[in-house]
């Protein structure tokens, strides 16, 4: 319980608590949050070195309800899934810091839905009662082309990257984000209609949204 209310405060906006004391002892407000943050052991998110390009799943940070463990309430608060850290994080002060896996359930967007499993945030592209289909994201560090001596030696580049998984009876497998990879996770004898169904519905097997369709179509066929 004690760990759930300290995440509660943790993700209130800094002017709530601030507005809160009627006495107006900011520094107070501020050395208490600070207190907090400490007492959860959140991470402080180091600034990526020499390499081009974001490290972050959205532009900017995006609002979000979170929900605990054990809990039927959601708080709301601004995140961004740090992709080199894999982990969510927030901004305090000048400071990010990195939300704990621990007490977690899900954390909602607007548009994409994660869950944590395996202490590891998944986002969430569909789940029924006989299977689940998670996406991790990560990033990859690249060499851009470039032509050795005439052109100087440019920083590395991160892209973003992910991995499909399914989890079938609790066991989860890695799937290879193809077509004939993801066709052959169906029976056999339905193949044809999923192949077809792709087809016809123009299905991005990298679009989350577009393979909750897929899968929820033919969902008692995997």
């Amino acid at each position: 319980m004690k760990s759930k209310f300290i995440i509660l405060l943790l993700i209130l906006p800094l002017n709530f608590l601030i507005g809160q004391n009627s006495q107006g002892n900011i520094s107070n407000s501020i050395a208490k949050l600070q207190n907090i943050i400490n007492e959860v052991n959140l991470e402080k998110i180091e600034q990526a070195g020499e390499i081009d390009g974001s490290i972050y799943f959205f532009k900017t940070p995006n609002n979000a309800n979170i929900r605990l463990v054990n809990s039927n309430k959601s708080f709301r608060v601004k995140l961004n899934y740090n992709l080199r850290k894999e982990k969510f994080e927030f901004k305090s002060g000048e400071d990010y810091y990195s939300l704990s896996t621990e007490d977690i359930e899900s954390i909602v967007f607007v548009d994409h839905s994660f869950i944590v499993y395996n202490s590891k945030f998944y986002e969430l592209v569909t789940e029924n009662d006989k299977f689940s289909v998670l996406k991790s994201h990560l990033i990859e560090a690249i060499e851009p082309k470039y032509q050795p001596g005439i052109e100087d030696k440019p920083n590395l580049r991160f892209r973003k990257a992910n991995m499909l998984h399914l989890i079938i009876n609790n066991k989860i497998s890695q799937v290879k984000s193809s077509k004939k990879s993801i066709i052959s996770l169906f029976n056999k004898s339905e193949q044809k209609k999923v192949k077809s169904f792709i087809k016809s519905n123009r299905i991005s097997v990298r679009d989350s949204k577009d393979l909750k369709l897929l899968f929820d179509k033919f969902k008692d066929q995997v």
